[in-house]
């Protein structure tokens, strides 16, 4: 009988860490729900569409609209298309007439057909919306493997008026890693600069720490 209390316990741990009661505040729960719906999406299928053109002219309308069902079906129908699909988005990305988040959905997908959309999105880095700079610029790192330009436009950037540009452009740089050793003293000097943002300096350091994972960057951190 003196087992029962013991019993109930672990019972009550079981179901308690069943309903998330036991989930770590700011974990990101929603995030982990939203990431797991991404990887259940279904395929599209290759005749969901009659064309290129038919899938980027339901992309601006899905984007424009937010309606993010058809525009992830659309999305995702151009980037099986591969290089077919390049030169409809870039033309997207470079129209000023287009929404914002139509050219931004370019950015997205283009940032999924490889090193042939490097230069629409390398183009873009220079837009004056500074939205779709933003989604240029971040979206560059996605590119594998990155080239020297690359790397040397995202650097550029790293002295962009714009906080949000330079941030956008530190995480780039992370994501790229090793490649992006040209990086290591200017993403120092972000850091360095107190006149930057806590936010952009502390992505600075993970930058660092992506690029070169084996060096410790205290010695040339002036905080530590």
């Amino acid at each position: 009988m003196k087992s029962f209390p013991k019993l109930t316990i672990v019972l009550m741990i079981l179901l308690a860490a069943a309903s998330g009661c036991g989930e770590v505040p700011g974990s990101g729960g929603k995030k982990k729900k939203s990431s797991s719906r991404a990887r259940k999406r279904a395929p599209v299928a290759a005749n969901a569409f009659g064309s290129v053109d038919q899938a980027v002219s339901e992309l601006i309308e899905a984007a424009t609209d937010k309606n993010l069902k058809k525009q992830d079906r659309a999305g995702d129908w151009l980037a099986d298309r591969g290089a077919k699909a390049i030169d409809p988005l870039a033309a997207i990305l470079k129209s000023s007439d287009q929404s914002e988040q139509a050219r931004v959905a370019a950015c997205q997908v283009l940032a999924k057909l490889g090193p042939g959309a490097r230069s629409a999105l390398l183009q873009a880095t220079d837009d004056e919306t500074q939205i779709v700079r933003l989604a240029a610029t971040r979206l560059l790192g996605a590119i594998q493997p990155a080239d020297k330009q690359t790397v040397d436009r995202l650097i550029q950037l790293l002295g962009h008026q714009d906080q949000q540009t330079k941030r956008a452009a530190v995480r780039s740089l992370g994501a790229i890693g090793k490649v992006a050793k040209a990086a290591i003293d200017p993403l120092v000097e972000i850091y360095n600069n107190k006149r930057n943002n806590d936010l952009l300096r502390n992505d600075a350091v993970k930058a660092l720490k992506k690029i070169n994972p084996r060096k410790d960057f205290t010695d040339l951190l002036l905080d530590n």
